[in-house]
């Protein structure tokens, strides 16, 4: 009889290479904060918060794309779900730091870096392109990241095809902008409803948005199609190595990373002034790319982003 029947756990339960991998990387995140933290305190801060939110992406398989193809196409809600979860919890808490920051919003004062960006067509016809582009990419900006992390070499292709796309815009910037986005009107609710009036009414809409994709689930239960361990794989060992296994090992519920994020997003606006986004730093990298090859742009900032 194996020493590990008599003991009753599973073999090998301290030998997975990836707690140890995790715990790792964990330090070398953690020297690298406090290597940066004394002369360069904000991107230590956007270190950690940028690892924190990757993180947690990939742990729960959360993609922004997914969560609207996988809902159209089957009515698998799970993912769409978490999000709305998400965009509830940071409703509530960016409700309260964009308060410390304009107290009566009828000012017609917006807060910093509140990505209150012009109102109109245009983010018509930028929300069809994005998600005709995502949808055949397959992943969103978000899941293209963290699945390069993976491995998926089918995602580098797609973040090629974002920077060169980015880059397009870039070039046309200073016509669009000025033309055209610039003149439309910036909407942002509390100016018109009140705190009160603008958080009741965001979180009235998700409610609802959340029930009606609860409503359209499917009768038969539809798999994520994910790898997930088994419980019964774990073994009977200490609650730290079970704690390890679910932290670094299985994936996450995606409601879990849904609620995480949001709350994640509320502590870097509170930390930094602004929440999270990632198409500026693409842009960056466009621009960047752009000036290598001799084609220089001008990065003309949106107002609020």
């Amino acid at each position: 009889m194996a020493l590990s029947e008599i003991s009753g756990s599973k073999p090998g339960r301290w030998r997975d290479w990836r707690i140890w991998l995790g715990l790792l990387v964990l330090v070398a995140a953690a020297l690298v904060f406090v290597a940066l933290n004394p002369g360069l305190p904000r991107l230590a801060i956007f270190w950690i918060f940028g690892l924190a939110f990757g993180f947690a992406l990939q742990r729960s398989q959360l993609c922004f794309v997914s969560g609207f193809s996988n809902f159209y196409l089957f009515r698998h809600g799970q993912i769409l779900k978490a999000i709305l979860a998400g965009m509830a919890i940071a409703t509530i808490g960016f409700a309260l730091v964009m308060y410390q920051m304009v107290p009566d919003p009828s000012t017609g004062e917006i807060p910093v870096n509140a990505h209150a960006s012009p109102f109109g067509w245009h983010l018509v016809l930028a929300g069809v392109m994005f998600g005709l582009g995502m949808v055949l990419a397959g992943n969103c900006m978000v899941g293209t990241l963290y699945r390069i992390g993976e491995g998926a070499v089918s995602a580098l292709v797609t973040l090629l095809g974002i920077v060169i796309g980015m880059g397009f815009l870039l070039h046309s910037w200073g016509w669009w902008w000025p033309n055209y986005i610039s003149q439309l009107p910036r909407v942002w609710l509390p100016q018109s409803l009140g705190w009160p009036g603008a958080v009741l009414l965001t979180l009235a809409v998700l409610g609802l948005a959340y029930l009606l994709v609860h409503l359209r689930r499917p009768r038969s239960k539809i798999t994520t199609g994910r790898d997930d361990i088994p419980p019964e794989t774990i073994g009977r060992g200490a609650r730290l190595t079970k704690g390890l296994r679910a932290i670094f090992v299985s994936f996450w519920p995606v409601a879990l990373g849904g609620v995480i994020l949001g709350v994640i997003n509320i502590f870097e606006y509170l930390a930094v002034d602004r929440p999270w986004g990632i198409t500026g730093e693409v842009s960056r990298w466009s621009s960047e790319a752009l000036n290598f090859l001799g084609l220089p742009v001008e990065v003309m900032a949106v107002p609020g982003t």
